[in-house]
């Protein structure tokens, strides 16, 4: 089952968003010890703006995705995607490409006309999933982030809902 996640479902996702910070960390922005200093009451608040979608198997959060909406005016045409993360136990069955669908769905109800997203360039499955939801390869960001002292790039890359 796919849903938006409510303030009810706090535990749940942090719980896989910190799972997923030990098990793929250059699939986030923020490190484990950013996020467990996250306050709930931020995390509450993304989850009750209904920015996070949640792939559920038999009443277990499995997957999510976030899709935020640009804030200035000028920029509410657009909205960033990510992060997306799937238990490696859900992997490979469809559930990625489900949370793609429902925050595409969802965009689309939102009157986004385009959806931006980065990916860590050595994230090649990651790359060829969003490419294969649409979304092209715009540029190259280097030394996006820098993990364990070491520089990594990200993906720049973008589907225009309206084309």
């Amino acid at each position: 089952m796919i849903r938006v996640l409510t303030a009810d479902d706090l535990g749940v996702y942090r719980g896989l968003w910190l799972h997923g910070l030990s098990a793929d960390p250059s699939a986030f922005l923020l490190t484990a010890a950013e996020a467990v200093a996250t306050p709930d009451s931020a995390l509450v608040a993304k989850l009750s703006a209904g920015e996070v979608i949640g792939a559920f198997e038999g009443g277990t959060l499995v997957g999510f995705v976030a899709l935020r909406r640009g804030g200035p005016e000028r920029m509410r045409h657009m909205a960033d995607l990510g992060p997306l993360y799937v238990h490696p136990s859900a992997r490979r069955r469809g559930v990625a490409r489900a949370l793609m669908d429902a925050a595409v769905d969802a965009a689309l109800h939102m009157g986004v006309l385009q959806l931006e997203l980065c990916v860590d360039n050595q994230n090649e499955g990651a790359q060829a999933l969003y490419q294969a939801c649409g979304f092209q390869k715009i540029g190259l960001r280097p030394r996006s982030v820098i993990v364990d002292g070491q520089p990594r790039d990200d993906v720049l890359m973008l589907r225009q809902l309206d084309a």
